[in-house]
């Protein structure tokens, strides 16, 4: 089947330097590479129109013979050291991530928050057909644009409480688990508008960024790639020294979630029509360092044990 979203890439095999090692037929995950019969060991390639790109293929090939459309060699980084990370370094690192709602107002340079976007491109997602693939974040930077935010925020979440107050919505609580969720946020909501309109900032916290990231609602996961690629970021941002919080609220207002005539910040972030936001976090140097851990659990269960 043809691609209708992004165009086919060609892929070529250098038969003069190819050592039949079979890494790219065992590593595709879409079978575009194969050997050409049972009594030769030639790589083949076909139905190219399924390559999402991962450029695993290029990345395991010991003699540098494939070529790929979609790829510029020289941009390969080569790895530079194939020891994992310590797993008590790794684990404390990974385990002292916490949400920051206390900010400084400085705000962080953009070269900074550049580097920082650049690392959920490498997070894991399904870009079939390769649509998805190449994620899309927008940045609010500086108090101007943050205000915007802000504000346009509110006006969402009290268009969304007189949705959750009517009495369809009550109605629907006597049966439907999503509109008594829906209604179990109502007075923490309200209680966030009533700060917002005495002057303080329950919404953002005067978060001096802002980070949105946003996909093709045609996309195989949308949701997931940008989840997955929200959370490395987060990640990231612990070791350069900030500190980022997934809000729920401004991602709700820049998807118009539950108000499908609420467009006020999706249009500001200038979101493609065909985009949606999944998930965002406001971001910046944070005020206060936590000095333990807090202890978290998880309930596991084992199927075959």
């Amino acid at each position: 089947m043809e691609t209708r979203f992004i165009e086919k890439p060609s892929i070529e095999i250098n038969r003069e330097t190819c050592s039949a090692c079979l890494l790219c037929v065992r590593i595709c995950p879409t079978r575009i590479f194969s050997t050409g019969g049972e009594n030769t060991d030639e790589i083949i390639t076909g139905h190219h129109e399924e390559c999402v790109l991962c450029g695993q293929c290029i990345c395991v090939c010991p003699s540098g013979s494939i070529g790929h459309s979609g790829f510029v060699k020289e941009n390969f980084r080569p790895v530079m050291s194939q020891v994992p990370v310590p797993e008590e370094k790794a684990y404390d690192f990974l385990s002292r991530r916490r949400s920051v709602r206390n900010y400084k107002k400085e705000v962080p340079p953009a070269e900074l928050l550049n580097q920082l976007v650049g690392i959920a491109g490498f997070a894991p997602g399904s870009p079939h057909h390769r649509v998805g693939w190449v994620r899309n974040v927008t940045v609010v930077h500086g108090e101007a644009g943050m205000k915007e935010v802000l504000d346009m925020t509110a006006d969402y979440m009290r268009q969304l409480l007189i949705l959750l107050n009517s009495r369809f919505i009550k109605l629907a609580a006597r049966f439907s688990d999503s509109a008594k969720a829906g209604l179990a946020v109502v007075p923490d909501m309200q209680m966030r508008l009533d700060e917002y309109r005495r002057g303080g900032d329950p919404i953002i916290y005067r978060a001096p960024a802002a980070l949105f990231f946003h996909a093709p609602v045609a996309s195989s996961t949308p949701q997931t790639d940008c989840d997955t690629a929200a959370l490395l970021v987060q990640l990231y941002a612990e070791a350069l020294g900030l500190g980022t919080c997934w809000n729920g609220l401004i991602q709700g207002a820049a998807a118009g979630d539950h108000l499908k005539r609420f467009r006020k910040l999706t249009d500001y972030l200038e979101i493609p029509a065909n985009h949606k936001c999944y998930a965002a976090m406001t971001i910046g140097y944070p005020t206060i360092k936590l000095n333990t851990i807090p202890e978290r659990k998880v309930n596991i269960s084992w199927i075959g044990m």
